[in-house]
């Protein structure tokens, strides 16, 4: 019987679809437990040649979804959901590639006492072959049980980020994504942005496993590492949807602190990095955009006690204060050089 459906957008990645699957097909809980379902998203490389073989292979464990139109990673990680028959789910890009006993490791967790999400630690890697971790990286430190009993605790967690939003690093129950309508933007970059905090608000039971099992290749030519792009801006819109999401189904009127707090550090702080540091010549003009969107948001968020009661790093809270009290534009050039120079 299959035990987790593994969902791959797949978007030009003939240099590295192969590792991805060799992964995943020397995964210590048996191949034959696994639906390996990969959305090809008009590739205009030979990608889908690389998944057909695959497919050849494996007919029974590995499914092809060829989409005739570019959709972004959202629309086909929403749609490899669709198709999912298993009632664990694994988003796994298509350009990394995991630990042998990523999936047997996190399954067995979540079986143990039936968690909504299990979560490991990932690896930055570099390399351009499949290789595998050779020391433990663990360091002795715990790993940690969240239970969601009453507001209270949905609210700590959520400021101290516990579960990020990354869909990567993840195996998460089906039933909690589709009963609650926990799905990705579409046509968007930056579409985890909106999943994320989404996630979040439901789950009542995760683990977090305190082990590199997740290779996350850094690569310059990925969405969130291209230079001088327009759809970086999509970040901006995918949080503006998230607010409207999040005020529709409620949320604003228990965690409305604590969802300002996701917004300075998922749109604020990260949206004047990309500024700052994804373009030759930092745009003025999407800082003047990034300043309305707070004001609009967020404008008493000096006052949100967990800004007063200091949780925020000064050049965190430096840079916040810099969408408030807009500056001209030799200012915001000596500020977007100043960050780049010493980082975000």
């Amino acid at each position: 019987m299959k035990k987790i459906s593994v969902i791959l957008p797949c978007y030009n990645v003939e240099a590295y679809i192969d590792r991805a699957l060799t992964s995943i097909e020397e995964q210590t809980i048996g191949f034959s437990s696994l639906e390996v379902i990969c959305v090809n998203d008009c590739s205009t490389d030979a990608t889908l040649s690389h998944l057909q073989q695959w497919e050849s292979k494996y007919p029974e464990n590995i499914m092809i979804i060829d989409l005739a139109v570019n959709s972004r990673q959202g629309t086909a990680r929403n749609l490899g959901l669709e198709y999912s028959t298993c009632e664990y789910i694994a988003f796994v890009d298509s350009d990394d590639w995991l630990e042998k006993d990523y999936l047997e490791k996190l399954y067995n967790i979540a079986l143990s006492d039936d968690y909504d999400i299990v979560q490991c630690r990932y690896i930055r890697d570099f390399s351009k072959t499949l290789i595998y971790k050779e020391t433990d990286d663990s360091q002795n430190n715990p790993d940690e049980v969240l239970v969601i009993s009453v507001p209270e605790d949905r609210k700590k967690f959520l400021v101290k980020k516990t579960i990020n939003n990354l869909p990567h690093c993840k195996l998460i129950k089906k039933s909690l994504l589709l009963n609650n309508n926990i799905v990705f933007s579409e046509g968007l970059a930056y579409e985890d942005s909106y999943w994320g905090v989404l996630l979040n608000m439901y789950y009542t039971k995760a683990y977090i496993l305190n082990e590199q099992l997740y290779h996350y290749y850094v690569n310059d030519v990925s969405t969130s590492l291209s230079t001088n792009e327009f759809y970086h801006v999509d970040l901006l819109t995918n949080q503006i949807m998230l607010w409207d999401e999040l005020e529709e189904r409620g949320f604003m009127d228990e965690y409305k602190q604590e969802l300002e707090i996701e917004f300075v550090y998922s749109c604020a702080l990260i949206f004047w990095k990309m500024i700052a540091l994804r373009y030759d010549a930092p745009p003025y003009s999407l800082y003047r955009l990034l300043c309305a969107l707070v004001k609009n948001h967020i404008p008493n968020i000096l006052n949100n006690p967990h800004i007063l009661n200091n949780e925020l790093s000064e050049l965190h809270l430096l840079i916040l204060k810099s969408c408030l009290n807009i500056l001209n534009k030799k200012e915001f050039q000596k500020f977007a050089q100043d960050l780049k120079t010493i980082g975000i």
